[in-house]
């Protein structure tokens, strides 16, 4: 028998919200929409908030449901889209390096651990 979701309600909507808003974002730079600083910093920061709500869920593969906690997710999220710039100074992945995405990041990261602490997402025991 699976265990139960420790998701709270809160948490599954924050995660359905950040993971829409990404894609809806990516398919505006898709079709080469010039939205500003929705197109140009909108897919790192809702991005890094879709990470951080499947981290902080158990929704990866490496931790098979098991949550993790508010600042762990955060710091998890956050090195995790610092490797991805560096990957992209470095030519390894694609897309163009942006000092001011890193910024996009720590705020992103920081909001959710923020609004994490304030209406939990994951129940506690």
């Amino acid at each position: 028998m699976r265990a139960r979701s420790p998701a709270t309600r809160a948490g599954r909507l924050f995660r359905i919200a950040s993971i829409g808003t990404a894609l809806a974002v990516g398919a505006l730079q898709m079709y080469h929409v010039r939205g500003g600083l929705l197109t140009d910093y909108g897919a790192d920061a809702f991005g890094a908030a879709w990470v951080y709500a499947s981290v902080r869920l158990g929704g990866t593969i490496i931790q098979r449901g098991r949550a993790a906690g508010a600042a762990r997710s955060a710091l998890i999220v956050f090195l995790l889209c610092l490797a991805w710039e560096a990957g992209q100074r470095m030519h390894l992945v694609p897309g163009r390096y942006d000092p001011y995405d890193i910024v996009t990041y720590a705020i992103s990261v920081m909001a959710c651990w923020g609004i994490d602490r304030l209406i939990p997402f994951v129940e506690t025991a």
